[in-house]
């Protein structure tokens, strides 16, 4: 399994869009593909302090993303770094890359000198406690009911 960063492989951009419209086509932001397109090619421009991960089994099909987002939820300016658009193929579902994934972008972020991380899940709580996340909020996002989560990143 590999992981890159999409900057360095964006042949991969396309791969990684339908990833995340397959996944959640149903929701606003990822209802469009070419709209997703665009948003992973500006996240990825290079000096950002945004990023995609990209997962491949084979150096040629895109399985899983997960992605470091400036302010996701901007209403609060002060919750700036976001972990988001974390999705892996169905097959390949159970066998931790997804959480390989989140551990690089967590690193990464820690090389960054970055304070804090956040995200919002409808369904996975426990598995992000579990990893010390902890949950700061519910609210009402897209449709969905979603706990807003925070990791302190020791610097």
């Amino acid at each position: 399994m590999q992981i890159a960063d999409l900057n360095q492989h964006p042949g991969f951009a396309g791969q990684t869009a339908q990833l995340l419209h397959t996944e959640w086509s149903h929701l606003p932001a990822w209802s469009h593909q070419p709209t997703i397109l665009a948003r992973l090619t500006k996240r990825n421009q290079t000096g950002s302090s945004e990023l995609t991960l990209i997962a491949t089994p084979d150096g040629e099909t895109v399985i899983a993303t997960c992605s470091i987002i400036r302010f996701e939820l901007d209403d609060i300016p002060a919750r700036e770094y976001w972990i988001g658009e974390v999705v892996t193929d169905k097959k390949f579902r159970g066998q931790g890359v997804a959480k390989a994934l989140i551990q690089q972008a967590i690193a990464r972020a820690r090389q960054q000198q970055i304070g804090e991380l956040w995200l919002y899940t409808p369904d996975q709580q426990a598995y992000y406690q579990r990893s010390g996340w902890l949950a700061v909020e519910q609210r009402h996002i897209a449709g969905e009911e979603v706990t807003v989560m925070v990791l302190h990143l020791a610097q």
